[in-house]
């Protein structure tokens, strides 16, 4: 599981120290003692931020989108920084890890914010390729269905055995209720956050805090029987008009 809660409260240093004497030889002010005093200010604002696993940053497009506001100075580009999992916090110019929270305020031209990332944070999970419950920008919500349930299908009527298949359900999807899921007709599967209607066989997956179960079950799979039995046909056309002017699938 992916630290929640407690990073590293060590020294950040993105200054190249070795070059400062010689630009404070060209500028003519005392360029150490200055990088010094913004490091101070820096760790002192660091100190004041939160930190733990955002899961509400572990979408890559919701990261980017918190770079409209970001300013365009820097030599790192908004798409880097995102892929690289890191989203705008909005204080200064500070970006954090959604995972490791790691905080930088400065950007590097000699390295990319992927490079730094790692000479910080090495034992990131978001590096490291653990399942931390991150959506890379172009996955697919639809997963492909499954060829038959992880059990009886008539087993899984009962939303009480739909509701039991969630005891693994992963940490960062804690924001969506197992409750309002299984109510919905889904059961987990047991991979990362995907799920399945146990009537019409569709899988869902990569839930963000704030979806709606039923909502995303009548915008993919209108025509699910169990769907059907449980909301009028006015409902459902309401769920699907609710989506209307927004793009949720991203493909290469």
């Amino acid at each position: 599981m992916a630290t929640e809660g407690k990073a590293s409260e060590e020294r950040i240093s993105q200054f190249d120290y070795d070059l400062l004497p010689e630009l404070s030889t060209l500028l003519g002010i005392d360029a150490v003692q200055m990088a010094k005093e913004m490091e101070e200010n820096e760790e002192k604002i660091r100190a004041k931020m939160q930190k733990g696993f955002n899961s509400q940053m572990r979408s890559e497009v919701k990261r980017l989108k918190t770079f409209v506001t970001y300013e365009s100075f820097s030599s790192w580009i908004p798409s880097e920084m995102a892929a690289a999992g890191f989203y705008f916090t909005g204080v200064k110019s500070g970006i954090q890890c959604f995972c490791c929270s790691l905080i930088l305020f400065g950007t590097s031209l000699r390295k990319l914010p992927i490079e730094n990332h790692k000479k910080f944070r090495p034992h990131c999970e978001f590096l490291l390729g653990k399942d931390v419950g991150n959506i890379a920008k172009y996955d697919v919500r639809v997963k492909n269905p499954r060829k038959k349930l992880r059990g009886d299908k008539a087993r899984y009527r009962n939303e009480e055995t739909r509701l039991d298949s969630f005891k693994n359900w992963p940490f960062y999807a804690h924001g969506i209720s197992p409750h309002a899921l299984s109510a919905a007709g889904f059961i987990f599967t047991g991979e990362r956050d995907t799920v399945q209607c146990f009537s019409c066989g569709g899988c869902l997956g990569d839930w963000e805090e704030g979806d709606s179960p039923w909502k995303e079950h009548a915008k993919w799979f209108p025509k699910c029987e169990y769907l059907q039995s449980k909301k009028s046909s006015d409902e459902i056309a309401e769920y699907i008009e609710s989506y209307k002017g927004f793009v949720d699938v991203t493909v290469n």
